[in-house]
């Protein structure tokens, strides 16, 4: 609603109390008796009637009839005639100036000191014409002449730099950021963001306006960096986010746009710094997708710019922690990033936040590079334990979840072959028993995690790279397969906390689906080595291909021999199950291949072996079933 809609509803809600009193007034009696003692005081139902009155809409008697054509609909006549011919006059005022500068140049009218002299105080009037007419309570109108007035005096400081040269660049550039400081004053005396916005613009442009090349970048990026800020403090303060977004916008494609190599770099570094870490701060904590966005992209960009004409790297790693300040800042104090028990989260904040790491470990890595050669993991265990220290003294499941994985992938980069594999183990142990000691589920997903890592890098790689010479059973790969089954026991034993549904998480469960990798990480391990040992020994090569297969068959048989027995003492139906499968790939491997591929008594061997052990296992049912 318009500001003269709400002084018409005004002046109708005026109107009808003075009706309503002019008609109390004309009931009363024309005399009134004295009372002996004080009147009591007036009925309150007065105030029902002017209620009834004001709520529906306003209506207009007929002697007010000519007025009714104020109230127009909304974005057609009254928005043209406020709003569409306000911004036409605007534009072609200033055109009008710039036309009359020109002309007056062509046709040598007034010589150019008096041209732009003229401008600049003709700017001036307008803008004092504007605020004039604000106070006087055409607000719109009137911020709108200011705005056309400084574009004026804009128009004029150029006029006078470039096409005149009266004045120098650097004075230029200093008369232009006057005027855009006191534009902004003028924004936040009136509250008008459209004008602080124009301040914005003409301060950061204003170099080059005027092409104020300094022989060095460090000038440009001082007055980018004291009037950007000046004018972002404000923005930010008065919550002006289009004009927060200009100025954050302007702020890191300036620089980038120029040459910003010829630059210092400890200049850059601390522009880079400054402006980022600070819009980044006031755009999470305002909310402003756009200046978060560009603050993230723009500080980072510039870091990692400063970091390539530097030769000392070490500001590098010091800019990336002062950086993650505001992302960490935010994630501690509104709990917003996944993953949260409570279920909060958010995408945005959470995309700051991941990235963030990495981030931090690409410039620790851009800091110590010759360090990094020889020690792969050291970057990520460092932000891992930060992380860390972080999450175990806030109590988030977000910094405990960065940990975990750059724990995990230093220890992945630091250490080859087989030797991860433990170090892998203990951290999943650690984490998932931690969420003993409290109300956590999250450890658990650490845990399994990380107990992945260490089985694909046992049968991956370890397993590819295993030396000959590895003995079987006892060899480095064996004794990490052993620690991977003990350890996914463990998990499976109770380590892994596995609440019920009433709790947080609870409706995930991993002991079944751990009790199943160690069963099969045993049966396959165990084969493995069965195979290897025959390899290795000194029987002919068909003998070890016999004698291989034969001990295959039997492990397998006794396998799932194993679980039934213990299946049936412990009443473990699900252990019956496995060893029910168990026997189902021991009897395809004796149809499929020991009964074509083994000789003589290897073949009986095979046979017997499964028939004796399937014969044991159908009485020990038979024993147990009802009906016997």
């Amino acid at each position: 609603m318009s500001d003269s809609d709400r002084l018409d509803r005004l002046e109708h809600r005026l109107e009808v109390l003075e009706g309503l009193v002019r008609r109390l007034l004309a009931d009363l009696p024309a005399t009134t008796p004295r009372p002996s003692r004080p009147a009591p005081p007036p009925p309150a139902p007065l105030e029902a009637p002017v209620a009834e009155v004001v709520v529906p809409p306003p209506h207009r008697h007929h002697h007010h009839a000519p007025r009714a054509a104020r109230h127009l609909p909304e974005f057609s006549e009254q928005w043209l005639g406020q709003r569409g011919l306000l911004a036409v006059g605007v534009v072609f005022v200033i055109l009008a100036a710039g036309f009359l500068l020109k002309l007056s140049f062509d046709r040598g009218w007034i010589s150019p000191l008096m041209r732009c002299t003229g401008g600049a105080v003709a700017g001036f009037g307008l803008g004092a014409l504007g605020w004039r007419l604000h106070g006087k309570g055409v607000r719109v109108y009137g911020a709108a002449l200011i705005g056309a007035g400084a574009a004026i005096v804009y128009l004029a400081v150029w006029a006078a730099a470039q096409l005149y040269a009266l004045v120098p660049p650097y004075p230029a550039l200093a008369a232009l950021a006057l005027v855009s400081v006191g534009l902004s004053a003028v924004a936040i005396a009136i509250n008008q963001q459209a004008l602080g916005a124009s301040a914005v613009l003409g301060a950061l442009f204003a170099p080059m306006l005027v092409r104020a090349e300094p022989s060095s970048m460090n000038l440009l990026l001082a007055y980018l960096a004291s009037v950007g800020g000046g004018l972002g403090a404000v923005a930010a303060t008065r919550q002006w986010r289009v004009a927060a977004g200009l100025t954050v916008l302007l702020t890191f494609v300036l620089p980038l746009a120029g040459p910003f190599r010829d630059a210092s770099p400890w200049a850059l570094y601390a522009y880079a710094i400054a402006t980022g870490a600070a819009w980044l701060y006031v755009g999470l904590a305002r909310g402003w997708v756009e200046s978060r966005m560009l603050a993230f992209a723009g500080g980072w960009t510039l870091l990692f710019a400063a970091n390539g004409i530097a030769t000392d790297r070490w500001p590098t790693a010091l800019g990336a922690a002062i950086l993650a300040a505001p992302v960490w800042w935010r994630a501690y104090r509104e709990r917003l990033v996944w993953p949260l028990a409570e279920g909060r989260a958010s995408n945005a904040e959470s995309f700051y936040f991941y990235l963030t790491p990495i981030l931090l470990g690409a410039a620790l890595g851009e800091a110590l590079p010759d360090f990094l050669t020889r020690h792969g993991g050291f970057v990520a265990a460092v932000v891992g334990v930060s992380y860390l220290v972080a999450g175990l003294q806030s109590g988030l499941a977000s910094f405990r979840t960065v940990s975990a994985l750059a724990i995990g992938f230093a220890t992945l980069l630091e250490w080859g072959g087989t030797v991860a594999v433990p170090i892998l183990l203990i951290q999943a142990l650690a984490w998932a028993g931690g969420d003993q000691r409290g109300k956590r589920v999250d450890g658990r997903w650490f845990a399994v995690t990380l107990l992945a890592a260490a089985l694909n890098r046992l049968w991956s790689y370890a397993m590819a790279g295993r030396p000959a010479a590895d003995a079987a059973f006892t060899g480095s790969w064996a004794l990490a397969l052993w620690g991977a089954v003990a350890a996914t026991a463990l998990l499976a034993a109770g380590v892994v906390r596995d609440p019920g549904r009433s709790e947080p998480g609870g409706e995930v469960r991993f002991r079944p689906g751990l009790w199943v990798v160690a069963g099969t990480l045993l049966l396959f391990g165990v084969t493995v080595e069965i195979i290897r040992a025959f390899e290795q020994s000194a029987l002919p090569a068909a003998t070890q291909a016999l004698a291989g297969g034969l001990s295959v068959s039997a492990w397998w048989i006794i396998g799932a021999a194993a679980c039934f027995v213990v299946g049936f003492r412990r009443s473990l139906r699900p252990l019956r199950v496995a060893g029910f499968v168990v026997a189902g790939l021991a009897l395809g491997k004796v149809i499929l291949v020991d009964l074509s591929t083994l000789d003589a008594l290897y073949r009986v061997g095979s046979a017997l072996i499964l028939g004796v052990v399937s014969l044991a296992v159908a009485y020990a049912y038979h024993r147990l079933s009802p009906s016997e």
